[in-house]
């Protein structure tokens, strides 16, 4: 699990494939790039302004090996907002390389700032820190980004008060009709008295098992009612007609609704086992996707 609260909000992160940190790398002028109209920096990109439009993602990645660690993300006004924080896959073996996902959700300048923890060189430490200006200006018309989240498969049934622990083992098999997932959102409930927040972690899985992304968020009591995952590059390319699993890792505080039946197209499942056997159950959710 991407541990927030362990390790300053789910980051081992730092310089990813360049000398970790060194003068030369700040000084390169590396245009953004946009991909499926994601506006994607790294670490070359600290110190710019850049552009983006309402509606737009915003994907900063960063890694690092060695005790230094990115913190959390500072962000100067609501132009824009954390949505997700993806481990990229695949894993690097020198240390983990993490996408911060943002949205672009008004018009503004905001201002990112992404500090290095737990280094004993004040000079490191102030050349390793991630900085962008961020202008967001009016889309115009619907993003592009924002158009491709098209609602694919959904889980309508009306909740009945049954929820799952996070704590082990929760996950939902679907069946996608689109060619890329660009989102999962789930619906939570309040479970058990405790914290104002969690952080809650999706893993997407394929038909054997096997660990296609995993996404990280803290999520708040007062707005857990559906809580939506955004995944790095756009989205995933997946295979319509294929099994695909949902996993929903946490703490004690929150619990994934289900309902008994529900989803035609595949089933809850908890500890590898159905959750309900016999008379089958889904929990809910809703994919987004684009062709």
């Amino acid at each position: 699990m991407i541990n927030s609260r362990s390790a300053a909000f789910l980051a081992i992160l730092a310089l990813v494939r360049t000398s970790c940190g060194s003068a030369h790398a700040q000084a390169i002028e590396t245009p953004p790039t946009i991909n499926h109209e994601v506006l994607s920096l790294n670490f070359t990109n600290t110190g710019q302004h850049v552009a983006a439009k309402v509606g737009q993602q915003i994907e900063i990645t960063l890694g690092t090996v060695g005790p230094k660690q990115y913190g959390t993300p500072q962000v100067s006004s609501p132009a824009i907002r954390l949505a997700s924080v993806a481990l990229a896959e695949p894993p690097n073996p020198g240390g983990p390389t993490y996408v911060y996902i943002f949205e672009a959700a008004a018009e503004g300048e905001a201002k990112v700032k992404i500090p290095i923890v737990y280094s004993d060189d004040p000079d490191l430490t102030q050349r390793l820190t991630f900085a962008v200006t961020i202008q967001v200006g009016s889309a115009g018309k619907p993003a592009a980004l924002q158009a491709s989240r098209t609602p694919d498969q959904a889980n309508t049934t009306a909740w009945t008060k049954a929820w799952l622990n996070l704590l082990s083992g929760a996950r939902q098999t679907f069946t996608p009709s689109l060619g890329r997932l660009t989102g999962v959102e789930v619906e939570v409930v309040v479970a058990n008295p405790g914290p104002l927040d969690d952080e809650v972690t999706l893993m997407l899985l394929n038909g054997e098992g096997v660990t296609l992304a995993t996404v990280s968020k803290i999520v708040s009591v007062a707005d857990c009612g559906h809580v939506l995952f955004l995944f790095p590059n756009g989205g995933l390319r997946v295979s319509p007609g294929q099994t695909y699993s949902i996993g929903l890792r946490g703490g004690s505080l929150f619990g994934w609704k289900y309902v008994s039946g529900g989803y035609k197209k595949g089933a809850a499942w908890f500890n590898d086992k159905p959750l309900l056997p016999g008379t089958g159950s889904s929990f809910l959710f809703r994919t987004f996707g684009a062709e």
